[in-house]
């Protein structure tokens, strides 16, 4: 076997085999060598089954010219290298001498790459020509992208819609307060003394000026008689003086006294007078403090507590107990800062107590403060409801709800779909493709008589037609059912102007611009403009 190098200097292909094959090979290759010429290193293990088989005779003999290198070796050219009889062995395998001597593989580097040359410019001119013959360019990534934009511009919206309908339309703003009588008032006595005796019990009704409360009047009584005797002692003084001044004067006349005699006795007259005076004070102050140990109702009411017994002494600033007057009685309650324009005198109330939760309190609003306090920074307001059979009593829990704005039969939009700014407001109104037709129709009885006989001559042979083709219209019934149903859902959008009348944080009044019946947009308003296609997915209606 001849040991030749490949033309281009690569080295020969080469396999692995299992040890065993490998040997049975090697004995059937290698040459006769004589002991004397192989060398202890260069002879080749061998197990012991191959001992027991005997000498390995070669299958071919060795080629001419090259008994020397067969002497130098005992292995041919090919198995130079030191084999391994442990693992696997890489044996070349060497290829057909018209294969190696062939153009393509002496030249497969430049065969390859001229091949992927001649494929890509192939591909490159067969696409131009497909190209021109069908005569289509291909658009630039640009125009693609305009197209694109224009086909999502030209697309129909989806958007849900909302029912114009009249209904009652009221605000009204919901705040929590406290019952109060419309007169609440603690009861003291103006003098220290001791009480006698308390006529009216906690809750008992009276009608004004009723004695409540009384205190021991002894002391009083005797102090207002002494009183009253010394002014009684000084008026009779008065009345002698002023008689003695007359005697004198009559005297002084005579020439009988002095000038100076009746003017003292002038002095005493009037001092007699200002101690008559004094004296009647004293008695008057004596029986007011008889009035002020008595406690009397100052209106109709009853006591809505009380303090004390009978039998205990109590000073100026003893409470006694709280007089409730609940003819008509207060829904006390606090405003913050932001709705206190919204409230005004004389605007209506329903209150709602959890005594009487079927029953609803008419009330109107009275009385609201003019600043505003606290921390909350609130403003206490009152309602008052009139309360005949008195049912509602001072420190019950209420619910308010103020009437802001009313107004009946009115045109109401959700307060979403309206869009704009302060100064101008409009809705996207939805025309559907039916309303055209109608339009038409509407024009139509305006026409004269004998335009109008002749478009009911041409319904009646169109009816007569349609009637004839009742057979046909089986199949096509539904389809027909199907495209008027797309038309009521496809259709355009109207920008129209309106004018909002009130407006809530769900609903809103309008006061000009739509008609009741009429469909506007309620979502997708980024989109939309006069003009707009637009495919309705779903219609609402408001509920009040």
């Amino acid at each position: 076997m001849e040991n030749k190098e490949p033309p281009d200097g690569s080295q020969p292909p080469r396999f692995r085999s299992d040890p065993r094959k490998l040997k049975d090979l090697l004995r059937r290759v290698r040459p006769e060598v004589t002991k004397k010429d192989v060398k202890p290193e260069d002879q080749v293990p061998q197990s012991p089954q191959s001992l027991q088989q005997g000498p390995v005779t070669p299958a071919s003999p060795l080629p001419v010219g090259q008994g020397e290198e067969a002497k130098k070796s005992p292995l041919p050219a090919p198995f130079k290298r030191k084999i391994d009889m442990t693992g696997p062995v890489l044996v070349p395998f060497p290829l057909p001498e018209a294969v190696k001597g062939s153009w393509v593989f002496r030249k497969k580097k430049n065969f390859i790459i001229a091949a992927v040359v001649v494929l890509v410019v192939a591909i490159f001119f067969g696409k131009s020509i497909l190209s021109g013959i069908t005569g289509k360019a291909k658009p630039s990534l640009k125009e693609t992208m305009q197209q694109q934009q224009q086909a999502v511009k030209d697309a129909p919206v989806a958007v849900k819609g909302f029912k114009v309908g009249r209904f009652n339309y009221e605000d009204s703003m919901n705040v929590l307060g406290t019952i109060k009588g419309s007169m609440e008032l603690k009861l003291s006595f103006e003098i220290p003394g001791v009480i006698s005796s308390i006529n009216y019990k906690e809750g008992e009704r009276y009608e004004e000026g009723a004695l409540l409360v009384s205190m021991k009047q002894d002391d009083i009584l005797l102090r207002l008689k002494r009183a009253q005797a010394a002014f009684n002692k000084a008026e009779s003084q008065a009345k002698v003086t002023e008689n003695e001044v007359a005697e004198n004067e009559k005297l002084l006349k005579m020439g009988a006294i002095p000038q100076a005699t009746l003017e003292k006795k002038k002095l005493e007259m009037d001092a007699a007078k200002y101690e008559a005076e004094a004296q009647r004070l004293e008695m008057k102050a004596n029986e007011a403090m008889l009035e002020k140990s008595n406690l009397y109702a100052p209106s109709s009411g009853m006591l809505g507590g009380l303090n004390v017994e009978e039998g205990e002494s109590i000073s100026q600033s003893t409470l006694i107990g709280t007089h409730i007057n609940t003819e008509y009685v207060y829904a006390e309650f606090g405003i913050v800062e932001r709705d206190v324009q919204k409230i005004t005198l004389g605007q209506k109330a329903k209150v709602f107590v959890d005594s009487y939760p079927d029953k609803t309190f008419e009330g109107v609003m009275d009385n609201i403060a003019p600043q505003i306090t606290g921390t909350s920074r609130t403003s206490t307001a009152k309602v008052r409801i009139e309360n005949p059979e008195g049912v509602l009593i001072p420190g019950m829990f209420a619910r308010v709800r103020i009437l802001l704005y009313s107004k009946k039969d009115a045109l109401i939009v959700p307060t979403d779909a309206i869009q704009g700014g302060e100064g101008e407001k409009f809705v996207y109104v939805i025309k559907k493709p039916g309303e055209a037709a109608s339009a038409v129709v509407a024009e139509g009885e305006q026409l004269p008589a004998d335009a109008k006989e002749a478009l009911k001559a041409k319904a009646g042979s169109s009816k007569k037609a349609a009637e004839s083709k009742n057979v046909k219209a089986g199949s096509s019934k539904k389809v027909a059912e199907d495209k008027d149903a797309k038309k009521i859902e496809e259709g355009t959008v109207e920008k129209r102007p309106v004018t909002v009348g009130y407006t809530r944080p769900d609903y809103s009044q309008i006061d000009a611009g739509l008609t009741e019946g009429e469909i506007i947009v309620l979502t997708g308003f980024e989109r939309l403009e006069d003009g707009k296609k637009i495919r309705l997915i779903e219609t609402q209606e408001a509920e009040l």
